[in-house]
């Protein structure tokens, strides 16, 4: 009775989509013939243009899920058919109004309680609806009103599966003159996010006000100014609200000095005023200068401003950085540098300085090139605080998942760490976005696949830490990185040395410091359609040393005439032992992906698609595997797609195998 009923349901669905694309086909051939027949004049309503697409698609099943010692088994058919409009429209004439209107509706008869296949990467549009009005198109001063609504579910990274409704609206207007060119915008949005899997949700609901503005005096400058006033909530898990009023001013300058552009001088001020759940006032200013000097001299030059103030501490900043560089014939460079760092925190205060120097020779030799480099530096630190928990506010990190990233500071409360977003108003979740690894008196930070975090993704932390009270200590580090590039660059072999070290040192009894030796060999081949390498690095700390050993390869070629077969493969794996325990500690990192293309006759191709993915570690276990194979075909503006598709997973404990198949009938217009 179930299966009658899903194949009457799946007919009817099939029967509706028909009748959509006809009518759309219709629809589409009347109104062109509309927009022909009127003229370029004054009118009270032309239909510019018109397109879009009709399409079904239909889908067959079967997932097996295993957590906690339950399984469950799911077959499943899923039948969606709908039409994407896209128009363009004028009122009266072309450069008093235009309009732009689109809409897609894509229902779907399904028997299962999912939407979304495990391994899809692009998004599923449900509904949407786009609007746009521009007045004065082609005027000094236009005027633009917009909105647009979706529903659309999606994937993120393979690994969590997730449904968006945004709702999305606003106004600009931009006037363009020589004098003074000025845009203003206005922004209302709305977005709601479900993760289907775990139930987590995130609400945003944001006012966003921009003004901006430009000015050049002469012809050797460019100034830019820039307002900003954000209202935003945001309500993560468990209901946890954030709400926040940002003010935010920037402006920046670049200044040719010289009619040549030999000497620049650029200049960037901001200061950001926030209330709300997290108060802060942030002001920063720099000004930089770059000239260039007889002999091959050249001088960098710059100076930074840093303020922060917060309910619970301050901060003042002032750094000073100098370069002297030259360049002697085509083979040497070096240059001197110079860093002082003042910095005044409500319950410490830190001076710094770095200075030294930095040699890079390359040299021809028989059939490549020698590269060999040298730099030193001698670093100063002057702790002066008293023996306390300090607090330490929207610190920047790079989360890279095959890099190990520690917090800067030790002793370091664990309970106190939140992570945020790189504008500090979305809080990741620990345990769903990120972990945290304990590594002696530092703290590991590790984004979680399939959570709020991108791989590479910039963050801000804070934390507090228990600082040992006031010392200085002087610290040398050396570095040395040798090239060689032989056979026209077909084999490139590298080693780095790095080393650090301490001197006077002074009352550091209870501070953590990182005596380090780097050792880091390495060797590529590069073909013209192959390159690959292996690299291995010894890094001997003091803090976390470990091993490291990284294999890598990638391959692209076309084969046969007009190119009728590509195949492209890329592969990395990469092994960390870790040596700060008592046990080493392991983590494994690989990463496949391989494609091939087949043209099998006129536009009707054939496309497979492979990823595996693994990693082994505390809290970051995966094995991920997804294909597809597809054959498409277009005949006219009728694409015809068939695919079947598997995706396995067993993530922390987790499995999950699913296998489907297919059809998708698309008719643009």
């Amino acid at each position: 009775m179930e299966a009658t009923t899903e194949i009457f349901y799946a007919k009817r669905m099939l029967l509706k989509a028909k009748y959509m694309i006809i009518a759309a086909i219709i629809l589409a051939l009347s109104c062109n013939a509309m927009a022909q027949s009127t003229d370029n004049s004054i009118h009270f309503w032309k239909l510019n243009s018109i397109s879009g697409e009709a399409r079904i698609d239909a889908h067959y099943r079967q997932q097996k899920q295993i957590y906690s010692s339950i399984s469950e088994n799911l077959q499943s058919s899923f039948v969606s058919g709908g039409l994407l409009l896209k128009t363009n429209s004028s009122i009266i004439h072309q450069n008093f109004l235009v309009v732009d209107l689109n809409a897609g509706y894509m229902p779907a008869t399904s028997k299962d309680v999912y939407l979304v296949t495990p391994d899809l990467s692009e998004v599923i549009t449900v509904k949407k609806l786009d609007f746009g009005a521009l007045f004065f198109k082609q005027k000094p001063i236009n005027i633009k009103f917009f909105g647009n609504f979706d529903e659309s579910y999606s994937a993120r990274e393979n690994l969590t599966d997730i449904k968006s409704i945004n709702k999305h609206w606003g106004t600009s207007l931009v006037y363009s003159n020589k004098f003074l060119p000025v845009t203003l915008e206005y922004h209302n949005r709305k977005w709601d996010e479900k993760e289907i899997e775990s139930g987590r949700k995130y609400t945003l609901d944001q006012k966003l006000f921009n003004a901006s503005a430009s000015k050049s005096f002469t012809k050797y400058d460019r100034n830019e100014f820039r307002y900003t006033h954000d209202n935003n909530v945001n309500i993560n898990q468990d209901l946890y609200r954030v709400d926040n009023t940002i003010d935010n001013i920037d402006f920046f300058s670049h200044l040719n000095l010289d009619s040549k552009q030999k000497f620049n001088l650029n200049t960037t001020v901001s200061n950001i005023s926030q209330h709300g759940n997290i108060n802060l006032k942030r002001f920063q200013a720099s000004e930089s200068f770059i000239g260039q000097l007889p002999k091959n001299f050249s001088v960098l030059g710059s100076y930074n401003y840093y303020k922060n103030q917060q309910e619970t501490s301050n901060l003042q900043q002032h750094t000073i950085n100098a370069s002297l560089q030259n360049k002697l014939f085509q083979s040497l460079t070096s240059s001197l540098n110079s860093e002082y760092n003042n910095l005044n925190h409500s319950v410490y205060k830190e001076i710094s300085s770095k200075n030294g120097f930095e040699l890079n020779y390359s040299k021809k030799i028989p059939t490549g090139q020698l590269i060999i480099s040298y730099k030193y530096d001698r670093f100063h630190q002057d702790f002066t605080a008293e023996s306390s928990a300090i607090s330490i506010v929207s610190e920047t990190y790079t989360v890279t998942d095959n890099e190990i990233v520690l917090l800067r500071l030790p002793d370091i409360n664990i309970a106190t760490v939140v992570v945020k977003d790189y504008t500090g108003t979305l809080i990741y979740i620990n345990g769903l976005d990120y972990i945290l690894i304990q590594r002696d008196k530092y703290i590991e930070i590790k984004r979680i696949p399939g959570g709020l975090i991108p791989n590479k993704a910039i963050v801000l932390i804070d934390y507090t830490a228990t600082q040992p009270g006031s010392y200085k200590y002087d610290a040398n580090s050396h570095v040395i990185n040798t090239n060689v590039y032989l056979l026209k660059n077909l084999l490139n072999a590298y080693y780095r040395f790095s080393t650090q070290d301490y001197t006077n040192l002074v009352s550091t009894e209870f501070v953590t410091l990182n005596y380090f030796t780097q050792n880091l060999v390495g060797c590529r081949v590069d073909f013209d359609f192959v390159y690959a390498g292996a690299e291995y690095e010894n890094y001997k700390s003091s803090i976390l040393p470990y091993r490291m050993m990284r294999y890598y390869l990638n391959f692209q070629r076309y084969f046969g005439k007009n190119k009728k077969l590509m195949l492209m493969l890329n592969g990395n794996l990469q092994n960390y032992t870790m040596l700060d325990k008592p046990e080493p500690e392991f983590q494994e990192y690989m990463d496949i992906t391989g494609k091939a293309l087949y043209n099998l006759f006129g536009q009707t191709s054939l496309n497979v698609d492979l990823m595996y993915r693994k990693q082994r570690g505390n809290g970051i276990d995966l094995d991920l595997l997804t294909s597809r194979t597809e054959i498409t075909s277009t005949m006219n503006r009728l694409n015809l797609t068939l695919g079947v598709e598997l995706y396995k997973r067993t993530y922390i404990g987790e499995i999950l195998n699913f296998k489907g198949a297919y059809i998708k009938i698309i008719r643009s217009f």
